[in-house]
């Protein structure tokens, strides 16, 4: 690999620290998707099917328009941790009318959806940032106690507001303004970040496409894109049904709040919290292709027990794989870029990376309640499944391609 410059110690100590404190907000935002937005959707509003998918779909608007902030950064030529603290502000925007329109159907979902899918668009700025300011040999660790810091705060406040919810689910707009200021917050530690302003080594003004040009010349690169979008919408096809497959009447569970709360954010946390420094130490040390096919194959035995059975021990039991997988996952969804793009191009590569991470994300949650809703679960867990063997193959694939070269010599 073509060799990094190492960042000054003060550098490292002030991004982690921002970056730390940011993954607390992080955490309570999570828990905003992942349990409470369909939890208030289905008991406070009976929102249809249609609606529930929206918001589980909610993160891909962001994810789609990281595609256009690159660009657009290296146009405005301001800071790339600036960009982000901005893209910030307008989720909190967005939870903010969630909060002042509680009780109305409308402005919970638009506002949930802003709030929720701006996160992903400053996704590849924040890769852009780390890669410069955390050393090579280091970043899979640092980013991993973040990560740690998410999962925990995302299983404390899972399980507050589970409890706090079920002695009266009309507090739910408390939980609303919670995400208002941690939105606030995750914007004042972008701020806080030293970084550079994106460049463009090709055109100056850096055209909308320039990014998908560059990427498409590196074989290894394109494959993973393509195993990635495989898998990504097998598993998210998925995870769109796990809190309804939990409480909607239709699939026969009926779980109480508190045991939907364990299941669906304490215990995939837990897992999650314990291993995230385990996935750090790989991703730092183990061959890339390898340590995605585990990941893969965690989720595909999760996906399994979570909807096979209906036994709350077996579910259990797939959460927490979930769980495992999705430590090691956002590790690699985050930082792969930086072991395969040349280092000018890493923003170039995430964002075609994010803008097809949008599109599966906007997609899966509509296939996962039509699959169910036009035949059934086992149906849908069928397609998940073979979804995932299918990437698994892919990224076998691309494993023998020789991911030996540096990336200019892939690329030339």
């Amino acid at each position: 690999m073509s060799s990094e410059a190492k960042p000054h110690r003060d550098l490292v100590k002030r991004t982690f620290l921002a970056e730390s404190v940011r993954a607390v907000s992080a955490g309570i935002i999570e828990t905003a998707l992942a349990t409470f937005a369909v939890l208030i959707a289905v008991n406070q509003f009976q929102s249809s099917a249609a609606l529930k998918s929206f918001l589980l779909a909610s993160p891909a608007l962001g994810l789609l328009g990281s595609f256009l902030i690159v660009p657009l950064a290296i146009r405005w030529q301001i800071r790339s941790s600036m960009v982000a603290a901005l893209i910030s502000l307008v989720s909190m925007s967005g939870f903010l009318l969630s909060a002042m329109g509680a009780g109305n159907e409308t402005c919970f979902v638009v506002g949930i959806s802003i709030g929720i899918g701006m996160i992903g668009m400053a996704i590849p700025l924040q890769t852009h940032y780390l890669r410069l300011n955390y050393p090579a040999k280091n970043r899979g660790r640092l980013f991993s106690v973040t990560i740690f810091i998410r999962a925990l705060t995302a299983m404390i406040v899972s399980w507050v507001f589970g409890v706090y919810l079920d002695e009266d689910f009309s507090r739910y707009p408390v939980l609303l303004w919670g995400m208002v200021g941690a939105a606030l917050v995750s914007a004042f530690c972008h701020f806080l970040v030293p970084s550079e302003a994106l460049r463009s080594s090709r055109r100056k003004r850096h055209a909308l496409w320039e990014s998908i040009h560059i990427s498409r010349e590196d074989k290894v690169f394109v494959r993973l894109l393509v195993a990635a979008m495989i898998m990504g919408v097998g598993v998210l096809s998925a995870n769109a049904l796990r809190v309804d497959y939990l409480v909607n009447p239709v699939h026969g569970l009926e779980f109480d709040v508190k045991t939907v709360s364990l299941i669906t954010g304490i215990v995939p946390s837990i897992v999650r919290l314990v291993s995230t420094f385990f996935w750090g130490w790989l991703f730092d040390r183990v061959n890339f292709f390898r340590l995605r096919i585990a990941v893969n194959l965690v989720f595909l035995v999760g996906v399994i027990l979570y909807f096979v059975w209906s036994d709350v021990r077996l579910i259990l039991v797939g959460s927490a794989l979930f769980g495992l997988a999705r430590g090691g996952g956002e590790i690699m969804f985050n930082l792969f870029v930086t072991k395969l793009a040349p280092g000018e191009h890493i923003a170039d590569y995430m964002s075609v990376h994010t803008f097809l991470a949008g599109l599966r994300i906007l997609a899966a949650p509509f296939l996962g309640f039509f699959l169910v809703e036009w035949a059934n679960v086992p149906v849908m867990t069928a397609v998940s499944v073979s979804l995932i063997i299918a990437s698994i193959l892919v990224v076998g694939n691309a494993r023998q391609i020789d991911a030996s070269k540096t990336p200019e010599e892939r690329m030339t």
